[in-house]
């Protein structure tokens, strides 16, 4: 009797065993479509697009494909701001649904803080923001005194001594940000360059070390 309730109680536990065996890879093929299903999704929505070749529903399979999965449905019509598909991996199916925001895509405005800032140089920045669309940003314009001198500390504390701070922060009183000839710019840094060069922009970059600080041409000398 007591041999049958072992082989019972081990038949059981190896019944559990497989049972729990087979919900984890359950849970895991749903995991990964719906993953699948959500990357197609937001493929064929950006294919969509502006910027896109019109052609969704192929993006959204190879976005598919490319995590494993089948592509059962897309509804993607070329054009549309929604795009809802259907993915198998196996035999676990998914769906996900993206919508764009026309909105979104508008150009980035051009408008900066120009407080401060020589009128020249403003325009100048303007300019280079406005045909980057958005791609390149103001960080930091014009400095008061007190402004520099706060960097110029910090500077300082993080670097040790003067003339490694040096290297990155001007002094107090030797900053062209003080004096509302310089900018800091952010984002794509190489397009900024080109723009200016294209545009014929009063801009350069004095500094190797600083490819973001841009300065109105001929403010030194």
């Amino acid at each position: 009797m007591s041999l049958v309730v072992v082989a019972l109680s081990l038949l059981m536990s190896l019944g559990v065993g497989a049972f729990s065996v087979d919900i984890a890879r359950v849970t895991w093929e749903k995991a990964r479509a719906q993953t699948a299903a959500d990357a197609a999704a937001l493929a064929a929505v950006a294919e969509s697009g502006p910027y896109g070749r019109g052609q969704p529903a192929q993006q959204a399979r190879s976005f598919a494909e490319a995590n494993n999965a089948r592509l059962l449905e897309c509804l993607c019509e070329p054009g549309a701001t929604a795009m809802q598909v259907k993915v198998a991996v196996g035999r676990i199916a998914a769906e996900a649904r993206a919508v764009l925001d026309p909105t979104l895509l508008r150009p980035a405005s051009s408008a900066i803080d120009a407080r401060g800032l020589d009128p020249q140089l403003a325009g100048a920045v303007r300019s280079l923001i406005a045909a980057s669309h958005g791609a390149v940003r103001l960080v930091s314009g014009y400095r008061s005194r007190t402004e520099q001198a706060a960097l110029w500390e910090g500077a300082l504390q993080r670097y040790g001594s003067r003339q490694a701070a040096e290297k990155w922060v001007a002094p107090p009183g030797d900053s062209m940000h003080e004096r509302g000839l310089a900018v800091d710019l952010g984002g794509d840094l190489p397009l900024a360059f080109q723009i200016v060069a294209q545009q014929h922009l009063p801009l350069w970059r004095p500094l190797a070390n600083e490819p973001w600080h841009f300065e109105l041409i001929g403010s030194r000398g």
